[in-house]
């Protein structure tokens, strides 16, 4: 199966395994995994989401040839697969209401890169980078890319990334982007398991806060979460254990 679900208890890992053509995702391919991220957003007893990948390649972008043959369609048919198909697996990441962990453990060019970037923490092992790739075709990340680099590391990491032929895991954590380490995947499934042991509504609430950029509008998110989780009875029990360990 291209797309391979798995559950590690509260953990769900969605894995792409299309490593003949590196993982490069086509119409089909984004439609795939836009379903399975729709099923584990809605699946109530996940308590994180890893992405992770089969194969010497996390993602090597869009599948070319496919993207050509669409290109002939017309802007039309563009317009109508850009925005619901590879924008859509975006939309899925973004409405994910638990953290969704990257694992980049081979090359994450273009979409692959926008698709590393785009989620609550990205882990790149030693054989990943990741690289813009979308100018060298004449094309910009239609998927997000430029917003989810500059939410993690500005502007200026915005524009090393346009420089840089790739962008290695230490890099990429000395430009924010990125936590570097040994083995992607197993240190996202590591953090991922740990979540799984935390309460599942601050999670969420922690998960939602991540996303709001506009001051005001993230302190009256928090204090509403705040007054529900303090007015809860279990507070009080939780509170005393803390005291009285």
């Amino acid at each position: 199966m291209p797309i391979q679900t798995q559950r590690h208890g509260d953990v769900v890992e969605i894995t792409l395994d299309w490593p003949e053509v590196r993982n490069a995702l086509g119409p089909s391919e984004g439609r795939e995994l836009r379903l399975a991220l729709e099923a584990a957003n809605a699946d109530d007893s996940v308590a994180a989401v890893v992405l992770s990948a089969n194969g010497k390649a996390f993602c090597a972008g869009g599948n070319l040839p496919e993207i050509v043959r669409l290109a002939e369609q017309g802007a039309s048919a563009v317009e109508d697969t850009i925005y619901g198909e590879f924008q859509g697996v975006f939309r899925a990441i973004r409405e994910c209401p638990v953290p969704l962990i990257t694992a980049v453990d081979g090359a994450a060019v273009g979409f692959g890169c926008d698709l590393a970037l785009a989620g609550s923490a990205t882990f790149i092992g030693d054989r990943g980078w990741i690289a813009q790739g979308w100018i060298k075709a004449g094309l910009i990340p239609a998927t997000g890319g430029t917003h989810y680099v500059v939410r993690r590391g500005g502007q200026q990491a915005l524009w090393r990334l346009l420089q840089a032929d790739r962008v290695d895991g230490p890099t990429a954590e000395a430009w924010g982007l990125a936590i570097a380490c040994p083995q992607a995947r197993e240190a996202a499934l590591a953090m991922a398991t740990k979540y799984a042991t935390y309460p599942r509504a601050p999670l969420k609430a922690l998960t939602h806060l991540a996303k709001l950029a506009e001051p005001e509008e993230h302190l009256a998110a928090a204090l509403r979460y705040q007054i529900g989780f303090l007015t809860d009875p279990g507070f009080a029990q939780q509170a005393q254990r803390l005291l009285n360990p």
